[in-house]
């Protein structure tokens, strides 16, 4: 019997650490769960505004470091403005002594997920370090699937660190990493060199850590997702970042 009482699906965007060198990645991501009609949610709960405006002022200049910061603070002050709970949100954040350190943000992560998943069937599509993140904590909360676009197995400048991929032969949560054969942060040999869970798949396509690649690799990459991702939806006439201004951690 059909269960008509099946929670809608989201995508949770978990991006890497340098946000900047990923701006284009993002907007083809974006534009793609957004033709799909999938609510989108992000890792900070006015991520999708902050996303539009970095967006929009990247086609004029680029943002430093300094700035870039600067602006996410105020909006994020703004926002606390207006939403109390939001404001506690960002006051249990900046009092974390750990908020800037992978332990640190698995904990506001798993949050949020679990925050998401009481109204969604939730999704992560991830970049890099955010794919890390998902999987350290994935089998501890509710998530359909991840998807990792260039999992970071280990950082060239760094040299050996086992703790970004000892954990992957005991995940079970279905994940899916998709490598590029270039990628310095390991390319085509991670599947001779690393361990991997039975629900854990590969995906190799010749490109590098940035996804710099042309149209028809992209459509080869979007195929790939929508062999794990749900259908697409009936498009609704909500703002795609909507959920994103109306959610927030609130544990």
């Amino acid at each position: 019997m059909a269960n008509h009482h099946s929670k809608p699906p989201l995508i949770l965007l978990l991006g890497r650490d340098d946000w900047q060198k990923d701006i284009n990645l993002n907007y083809m991501l974006v534009h793609y769960i957004q033709k799909k009609g999938i609510a989108i949610a992000w890792e900070d709960p006015i991520g999708g505004p902050i996303w539009w405006l970095r967006h929009t002022l990247s086609h004029f200049f680029q943002l430093s470091e300094f700035w870039d910061k600067l602006m996410v603070r105020v909006l994020q002050i703004l926002y606390a403005g207006v939403n109390w709970r939001y404001a506690q949100h960002l006051l249990r954040q900046f009092s974390d002594e750990q908020r800037h350190t992978v332990n640190g943000r698995c904990q506001r992560v798993a949050s949020r997920i679990k925050e998401l998943s009481k109204n969604y069937e939730v999704y992560v599509i991830s970049r890099s370090s955010g794919g890390r993140v998902a999987s350290l904590i994935a089998d501890s909360v509710t998530l359909k699937h991840i998807i990792c676009l260039g999992y970071p197995f280990q950082n060239p400048e760094n040299g050996i660190e086992p703790e970004r991929y000892t954990h992957l032969p005991e995940l079970s949560t279905p994940f899916l990493i998709i490598q590029g054969r270039n990628d310095v942060y390991g390319g085509g040999e991670i599947l001779r060199k690393y361990t991997f869970n039975s629900n854990t798949s590969i995906f190799l396509m010749d490109t590098d850590h940035g996804f710099n690649m042309e149209k028809q690799q992209w459509q080869i990459l979007f195929n790939k997702m929508e062999e794990v991702l749900p259908k697409d939806q009936v498009k609704t006439s909500l703002s795609f970042d909507l959920i994103s201004t109306t959610s927030f951690v609130s544990s």
